[in-house]
């Protein structure tokens, strides 16, 4: 009987590991719009939209509009959707000629995208007020393509409309990987050296020029490895754009408990890794104790 007791306990034990593969694999990611060029881009807008950014969104924004809870958190996924539209090319770069004019951003046709997909998985995000929307009025956010942007001390596009960036955006990788407040206060130093231009009088409105151009670097680093990069980047954010603090960016104190993207879908594994298991160790016990 003991013996009998034993192997069915292992076989209790094997079925709750094919479980966990089971909900780890059925609980990747599936709401990834392909990355095919669209046929009328003027009215449409390329979201990678994943059960991460859903499950994030949720958890920082879908209760309470806190501006400095919310913003970053909700910048970091948005921008991490747009990353890989955001750095293509498709028409003649900006870059040819400083003197054109700033093309349009992708902002409203984004977050028109970006709303209905919420309301689709039941996530509304409270607006202040009747006139203004959470992402663009509340929160500020803008969405640019690399094309529309004149960024050559950042990027250098290529007449074949490849995008490389300098080394002043390539350093981002190995200073933004630690979402703690010493870690975001590296990243943000890091960030600092990204300019639009070399020289700060090449051009007018360099402070705002360098500050699209160190989002699109933020967004570039997202498109290399989101899952690394998220934490840092909505630290970083918070600090440039949702401190509270005029004219001074500063990363916030780790006993602040700020909410950070993070990837859910890793909370999810964890939770499901642990629940097969759970459920069965009672009947565990109870086959233990009858035997």
């Amino acid at each position: 009987m003991q013996s009998f007791t034993s192997i069915l306990a292992f076989l209790i034990c094997l079925l709750s590991i094919l479980t966990v593969s089971l909900a780890g694999f059925l609980s990747q990611p599936v709401y990834t719009i392909p990355a095919a060029p669209v046929q009328n881009p003027s009215q449409s807008c390329r979201l990678e939209l994943s059960k991460e950014l859903f499950g994030g969104v949720g958890l920082a924004c879908g209760k309470d509009l806190d501006r400095s809870r919310c913003c970053p958190v909700l910048a970091a996924w948005l921008f991490a959707a747009h990353a890989r539209s955001a750095l293509e090319v498709s028409s003649p770069a900006a870059a040819a000629s400083g003197d054109l004019p700033m093309m349009p951003d992708d902002s409203q046709k984004c977050v028109n995208s970006l709303h209905d997909a919420l309301q689709s998985h039941n996530i509304r995000i409270p607006a202040p007020n009747a006139s203004c929307d959470a992402v663009l009025c509340f929160c500020g956010i803008r969405l640019h393509q690399i094309a529309s942007l004149t960024c050559p001390a950042a990027f250098n596009v290529s007449a074949s409309h490849n995008v490389t960036p300098t080394s002043t955006v390539t350093d981002l990788e190995k200073n933004c990987r630690n979402s703690s407040y010493d870690g975001c206060t590296k990243c943000l130093a890091a960030l600092h050296k990204v300019k639009g231009y070399k020289k700060e009088n090449e051009r007018g409105r360099s402070k705002m020029l360098n500050r699209d151009c160190q989002l699109m670097g933020l967004t570039w680093l997202l498109a290399r490895n989101k899952t690394a990069y998220i934490p840092t980047v909505s630290a970083v954010l918070r600090a440039t754009m949702y401190s509270g603090l005029p004219r001074q960016s500063k990363c916030s104190p780790d006993q602040d408990n700020m909410p950070l993207a993070v990837d859910s879908l890793q909370l999810d594994n964890a939770h499901a890794s642990s629940s097969p298991l759970t459920f069965w160790i009672p009947f565990i016990i109870l086959i233990s104790l009858v035997a």
